[in-house]
């Protein structure tokens, strides 16, 4: 699953962005404890879910393997936790979503982002890494930032989608600009998001660089890509039953790995830039 179907399908799943005809064998039902975890010799079993069809972030690779960066950085905090043993399996969004509320799996992970609707229904990890976002506006604009969209719009976004959960924090944080961010209840294709700014009815759409990469060869047309203006932080989604000693461990590390530099050589490795210094620039990590 991209991360656009992740952002826009929260209605159907109760959260927050399937694809991908890949996917293992789910586990059988466990048993009332909705914990999919087990012990051996004092180490315990987690079985995370990765999704199957978000690259780079979490995929099956040719073999239906999971690869990304996301399983790398599971397996850099399962280094450091001796008394856990991580497994891993890819299954597409839809049905690791549904894993994890049934408890088949102990967490997922595949760039999700953290919203109040997804903290209804699971227990959310620390932020781990960042997810970007871009305006999009036509190749004559003079838009470059979201300070330069006072006053004017963006293409609506369902109220529910982390899209608009982040941007209302962004505004939050800017309370002197006031952008217009319409709402509907059934979030339009990014193609026909990008079309409605095109023709002028919206001036920008609040997207990822790799979003928009996504559609442009079916567009037509060109626009302009502006530097990164905002981002949100993604997380790693646990059983809402489960005890919280994973997490908190899980938590622990987290903040270890990107204070020591583990997770930027990672980030460095996968998409080609330190998503941390750029979080860091934009005031999303402290």
């Amino acid at each position: 699953m991209s991360l656009s179907r992740k952002i826009i399908s929260a209605a159907v799943s109760a959260v927050f962005v399937g694809a991908g005809a890949f996917g293992l064998a789910g586990c059988s039902k466990v048993s009332d404890s909705q914990s999919a975890s087990s012990s051996n010799g004092g180490v315990t079993t987690i079985n995370f879910v990765l999704e199957s069809n978000d690259k780079p972030y979490a995929y099956a690779d040719e073999n239906g393997n999971p690869a990304g960066f996301d399983l790398d950085v599971l397996k850099a905090i399962d280094d450091k936790l001796d008394n856990y043993s991580f497994k891993y399996q890819v299954q597409d969004y839809d049905t690791a979503l549904v894993g994890i509320k049934q408890g088949k799996y102990d967490a997922l992970i595949g760039a999700f982002f953290e919203t109040p609707a997804r903290a209804e229904e699971y227990q959310l990890s620390t932020p781990y890494n960042y997810y970007f976002m871009n305006l999009i506006v036509p190749e004559n604009s003079s838009i470059n930032s979201l300070e330069d969209l006072n006053g004017k719009s963006v293409a609506p976004i369902v109220p529910t989608d982390g899209r608009y959960v982040a941007i209302e924090n962004w505004l939050q944080r800017h309370p002197d600009v006031k952008i217009d961010v319409p709402t509907v209840s059934n979030q339009e294709t990014f193609q026909n998001m990008i079309n409605e700014v095109h023709d002028g009815t919206y001036d920008a759409v609040y997207l990822s660089k790799e979003q928009y990469d996504g559609v442009k060869d079916a567009l037509g047309y060109s626009m302009k890509v502006t530097d990164v203006v905002d981002g949100a932080g993604t997380v790693i989604l646990y059983n809402k039953d489960n005890g919280t000693d994973l997490k908190n461990d899980v938590d622990t590390q987290i903040s270890a790995l990107i204070n020591d530099g583990t997770f930027s050589d990672l980030s460095n490795k996968w998409f080609g830039q330190d998503n941390y210094a750029i979080a860091k620039n934009l005031g999303l990590l402290s």
